[in-house]
């Protein structure tokens, strides 16, 4: 068998120029074919309307994992326009075309209406081919306005959805955040958590309270602490015991109190100690009055011994007031004559009845002085009697007492021992009680705080929903081009160009395959005859 030589571009060219004819002929029955079908086929007119979308276009919003969207997006809009049959049923109806001569169906209107998006500048362009020119520019203006009209019912129910969705979910967390509250405070009307941790820091602050006590009386009676470990029967039965001796020790405490006040006994003696240093005070203070007294009365005896009681006055009778209206009546020589008569009188002498005067009251003074000095003294005296008889009593009635107030303190202090082993029972009890309850009452407030945040965030969302539906409501599509009556039909060069190629390739493929065939033959025939 002859090897196969390698194929190149002078055997594709051998080969056209082989077929050139049939090419030729083949590729013009394809031309003249379309020709003739253009030709038998009714004329098309093709015309053009545009839509823009106006207004802002707003993200949707974002609640919890769910994505509410903000009105109808353009995009979903035009993926819905292909297969809304009611959009041609509508335009048909308005423009009469289901009767008779176009009896169109709203398949067919379909296949004559092209819609396409121009994602870039936000436009629909609407195309509408038809065998009527001015039918097709009505039916590409009446699309457009069924277009419109069909976007904003579907951008408002869109809207409704969108904030009917955002109430169910608003709704929906107020349920939850609801339930948790509920359950939160159902849980702390059964088990009060902060109350529980409010009665534990109150029984450690008591036993703390308790057990400085209890130091300081094993202190003051110098006693140790002997614990010895019991039952709660035995505790209880201890405190009982504890209790009652306490009250046994108190009421004979009191019951001493009652008969002995030794402190009244202290404040007694301290009254009276008060009331001696007054009296001695006040003792020193008359006795320095009698020195006194009697020093002035010294006085005024030395003075009354240099005074006269009586003393001799000597005068003329002209002289004498008494004789004044007489001695008017007399010459001037009867009363020169009566002035050579002398007078004498005796009279007491004032300077000594006063000092007599001062002498007595110094006596009387001094006599009363020390009848007050004698009573001061006997008081001081009395009180000092008393006050021995009381520091006595004192005394006597201390170690009595100090006797009780040890045995009192040894009772409290064994009822405080009691109580600190009864509150660590209930310390262990609260703390077991919380650690039962504390967990599931985590849960509920950590549940209850995300319902809260959830309500929150949704609440908050659904603000921002609230202004992006408004943006939304105002959003329309606005014819921007309107449809042309279109002059001409749509070109047939196109078509018998498209023809024309079509018509060549498949000339030149049936050529290459027939001169394939033609060599196998060939070849086979070669191999036999080489064969034979």
């Amino acid at each position: 068998m002859p090897e196969e030589s390698e194929i190149t571009l002078y055997d594709y060219i051998k080969v056209v120029n082989k077929w050139k004819w049939f090419i030729i002929i083949g590729t013009f029955v394809c031309i003249l074919t379309a020709g003739i079908v253009t030709l038998l086929l009714p004329k098309v007119y093709e015309t053009r309307a545009t839509l823009a979308m106006q207004g802002s276009v707003t993200p949707d919003v974002k609640i919890g994992i769910l994505t509410v969207p903000s009105g109808l997006s353009l995009d979903e809009f035009f993926s819905l326009l292909p297969s809304d049959r009611d959009l041609n049923l509508k335009v048909i109806k308005d423009l009469g075309l289901d009767k008779s001569p176009d009896d169109l169906t709203p398949q067919a209107l379909g296949q004559a209406v092209t819609f396409s998006l121009a994602k870039d500048s936000r436009t629909i362009s609407i195309s509408t081919r038809y065998n009527n020119s001015e039918k097709a520019k009505n039916i590409a203006d009446a699309m457009a306005e069924t277009v419109k009209e069909r976007y904003q019912v579907l951008n408002e129910s869109e809207i409704l959805q969108s904030q009917a969705l955002i109430e169910e979910q608003l709704k929906l967390a107020q349920t939850r955040l609801r339930e948790a509250e509920e359950n939160l405070e159902s849980f702390e009307e059964t088990v009060d958590v902060d109350s529980l941790k409010k009665e534990i820091e109150a029984i450690i602050s008591q036993e703390t309270s308790l057990t400085q006590e209890y130091s300081k009386i094993t202190l003051f009676l110098v006693e140790e602490e002997a614990g010895l470990a019991k039952t709660e029967e035995e505790l209880q039965r201890q405190l009982n015991l504890a209790q009652i001796h306490l009250l046994e020790v108190e009421k004979n405490l009191e019951s001493f109190e009652e008969t002995v006040d030794v402190d009244s006994l202290k404040k007694e003696i301290e009254a009276r100690v008060s009331q001696e240093t007054s009296l001695t005070q006040e003792y020193s203070k008359i006795t320095l009055f009698l020195v006194e007294e009697e020093a002035g009365l010294v006085a005024a005896k030395e003075e009354l011994q240099k005074q006269d009681r009586f003393y001799v006055l000597s005068k003329s009778i002209a002289e004498d007031p008494f004789y004044e209206d007489i001695l008017a009546r007399l010459s001037k020589e009867d009363i020169a004559a009566l002035q050579a008569v002398k007078g004498e009188s005796q009279q007491v002498n004032p300077v000594y009845l006063n000092l007599e005067q001062v002498a007595t009251n110094a006596r009387i003074s001094i006599a009363r002085a020390e009848a007050k000095k004698l009573f001061v003294k006997e008081r001081i005296e009395e009180n000092r009697a008393i006050s021995s008889k009381l520091q006595v009593q004192v005394t006597q009635r201390e170690g009595e007492r100090e006797h009780l107030t040890e045995a009192h303190n040894l009772a409290k202090k064994l009822l405080l021992k009691a109580k600190i082993e009864e509150n660590k029972g209930a310390l262990n009890k609260l703390q077991a009680r919380l650690a039962e309850k504390e967990p599931e009452w985590e849960t509920l407030t950590e549940g209850y705080a995300i319902a809260d945040k959830e309500y929150q965030s949704i609440s908050n969302s659904r603000q921002a929903a609230e202004k992006s539906l408004a943006v939304a409501e105002v959003r329309q599509l606005r014819t921007v081009g309107a449809a042309g009556v279109p002059s001409s039909p749509i070109e047939t060069k196109r078509i018998l160009l498209i023809a024309a190629a079509v018509g060549l390739l498949a000339v030149l493929f049936l050529a290459f395959f027939l001169e394939y065939i033609g060599r196998m033959k060939k070849l086979e025939a070669e191999s036999k005859k080489q064969g034979d």
